[in-house]
């Protein structure tokens, strides 16, 4: 009986180192499945850091070159404006002809002669026949037979 209950002992020993070995393969294999799990997950924080470090580097580019050019501008617009604006302004009665000097002299004068008859204005003494009082026209014919039918 004895090598019985030995071979019990040998058999249910077995068992159960079976099952624990099994217990700690299972845990072993678990955990490095999380290690793995881990590292993948490490690497895709360190790509999304990356990528989040990469776009603030180009928005920090781009904006700096919109700086630049938005004062590029500013200075365009000054220098345009001191040009443009604040230059003195064309005076219309310079001495830019386009006619020749005998030309422009005649039509000055002309011009003189212009306002001259212009000036003398020739007022009627008498008041147009339109206002007159007595009839005259087709108002004279209807006024004879009106008093010719009285």
């Amino acid at each position: 009986m004895t090598v019985t209950f030995a071979l019990a002992w040998l058999i249910a020993g077995l068992v159960v180192g079976i099952v624990a070995t099994r217990l700690y393969c299972l845990r072993q294999f678990n955990q490095s499945k999380l290690q793995v799990e881990l590292n993948e997950t490490k690497q895709q924080l360190q790509q999304y850091r990356s990528d989040v470090t990469e776009h603030v580097e180009t928005t920090h580019q781009l904006m700096s070159q919109l700086h630049e050019n938005y004062e590029k501008i500013a200075r365009h617009m000054a220098q345009t404006k001191m040009q443009l604006i604040e230059r003195p302004t064309f005076d219309n009665r310079s001495e830019l002809n386009y006619f020749s000097a005998d030309t422009t002299a005649q039509i000055r004068q002309s011009i003189h002669k212009l306002d001259e008859r212009r000036k003398v204005k020739d007022e009627p003494s008498y008041q147009p026949l339109d206002y007159s009082n007595t009839a005259s026209g087709l108002m004279k014919n209807k006024t004879e037979q009106n008093s010719s039918d009285n």
